[in-house]
């Protein structure tokens, strides 16, 4: 009897229980509508494609993305921690086509605490072209020099030549890849280093990669230069002579690495007269050598040979 009377109760007026109970649950729902807070982003749109087509016009890099959640779990939402795409990965004929931008459900947006995502625009035309391939050279891009004294005697690329794909009438104005500036300036020694490739269209890639292997061979310039005028040395001259006359100047033409010129000293360079077959007054043909640094080659010096008199001095005549 009393379980009659229970449900009798339960059932009387009930579609008032009933709208009383729904509007309960919109309440609720409302509340916690008007406690969640939006946010908008910019997040960034990768396209999928098939091997046999190419972007013919450039696509959209970033949409615009609002998310509705709780505060703080939105505002803790990255870059990257959403992923969104076109998918043409169907398409393999060259045309117009207008796809939905997606999110990536390998990140689902539930696990971040987002409750509503609307993408700006939601769907997307792009126009693909045929894909195409061209092999061409890689050109370093060098910069500055180095120091005076050295110079860059030889380079080598590793590849020397990459694959550039896209569409044919871009192609078509490509005819070598650079690298990304490489410094020379104050470089003395070999060097090597990994070097990024610059596209030189955004609708052209390079699916072997955007790397290189530069290799560079730094040298110390050689250098040709003459000594004019040097002076003259009489050395092993016998002290009780000396000559009538004055010694001439003379010139000293050498090879040598740059450095080499940059710690000579003034008087390092000379030629060298030796007198030590003088025995006495008279006319005597004397040798002449050149005496330089180290490091120095000559290659011409004059004179060969001066001839000089000499005389006792006037006191011992």
């Amino acid at each position: 009897m009393n379980s009659r009377r229970l449900i009798a109760k339960l059932i009387e007026n009930w579609p008032a229980k009933v709208l009383s109970l729904a509007a309960a649950v919109l309440l609720v729902m409302f509340n916690n509508m008007t406690r969640l807070e939006e946010r908008t982003i910019s997040a960034p749109l990768e396209v999928r494609l098939s091997d046999a087509v190419v972007p013919a016009e450039a696509p959209p890099e970033r949409v615009r993305v609002r998310l509705r959640g709780e505060s703080e779990d939105i505002f803790r939402l990255e870059e990257g921690d959403l992923e969104f795409y076109l998918d043409l990965s169907e398409r393999t004929s060259p045309g117009e086509y207008r796809v939905a931008v997606q999110i990536d459900k390998r990140y689902p947006a539930e696990a971040f605490g987002v409750v509503e995502i609307t993408i700006e625009p939601a769907e997307i035309t792009v126009e693909l072209a045929a894909r195409e391939s061209r092999t061409v050279e890689v050109v370093p891009n060098f910069i500055g020099a180095p120091p005076s004294g050295y110079r860059l005697q030889q380079h080598t690329l590793s590849p020397p030549e990459v694959e550039v794909v896209g569409p044919e009438e871009r192609l078509d104005t490509v005819e070598r890849v650079e690298t990304e500036p490489i410094e020379l300036t104050g470089r003395t020694e070999d060097f090597s280093q990994t070097v990024r490739l610059r596209v030189p269209d955004p609708l052209l890639s390079l699916p072997q990669g955007d790397r290189v292997e530069l290799s560079a061979v730094i040298e110390e310039t050689v250098v040709l230069t003459t000594f004019e005028p040097v002076e003259v040395v009489l050395i092993n001259l016998d002290g009780d002579l000396e000559p009538t006359g004055e010694l001439p100047d003379g010139l000293v033409r050498v090879q040598a690495m740059q450095g080499a010129f940059d710690t000579i000293g003034p008087g390092e360079v000379q030629i060298i007269a030796d007198a030590a077959e003088v025995d006495g007054p008279g006319t005597y043909q004397l040798p002449t050598r050149p005496l330089l640094p180290s490091g120095m080659l000559v290659l011409r010096y004059e004179p060969t040979m001066i001839e000089l008199e000499f005389e006792l001095p006037e006191d011992e005549d």
